[in-house]
């Protein structure tokens, strides 16, 4: 409540659905072409497929259990460690190069990670509301 008595309009729920809404965007864009640059933010589209998997992650981090954070982390790690030591891209004599066998694993690695947060955010209802929430307001 503000200092006229009135409650505050503003909704965390609200919010963090629109936070995870745009995740979710920003992460199909980018598969639709994994190797594109994104010349916004200077970065290839499966870092940017990676980063919004740790949003996602991180917007269910306070309702997961313990287990399920370690879960997580532990993907969140290989993915990233995947990209750290695996080139995706590189260049050769001033060309960019295309290791396809490390897009093809990576893009299961992402899968799985993807997967992974759907399900937390799902059991943890804080994707769209279920018909059994008939007693909240949406």
């Amino acid at each position: 409540m503000g200092d006229d008595s009135k409650k505050s309009v503003f909704n965390a729920g609200v919010a963090q659905a629109e936070r995870i809404d745009s995740l979710q965007r920003a992460l199909n864009s980018a598969r639709f072409n994994p190797i594109a640059q994104n010349p916004e933010v200077g970065k290839f589209n499966y870092e940017i497929m990676a980063s919004a998997c740790d949003g996602l992650f991180y917007e269910a981090w306070g309702k997961l259990t313990d287990t399920e954070k370690e879960e997580g982390q532990r993907i969140k790690t290989i993915i990233h460690s995947f990209i750290e030591h695996r080139a995706i891209i590189s260049r050769v004599n001033g060309e960019m190069v295309i290791n396809k066998r490390n897009l093809s694993e990576f893009m299961v690695l992402i899968d799985l990670y993807e997967k992974k947060n759907k399900e937390y955010l799902d059991e943890h209802n804080l994707n769209s509301p279920s018909h059994e929430d008939d007693d909240d307001e949406y």
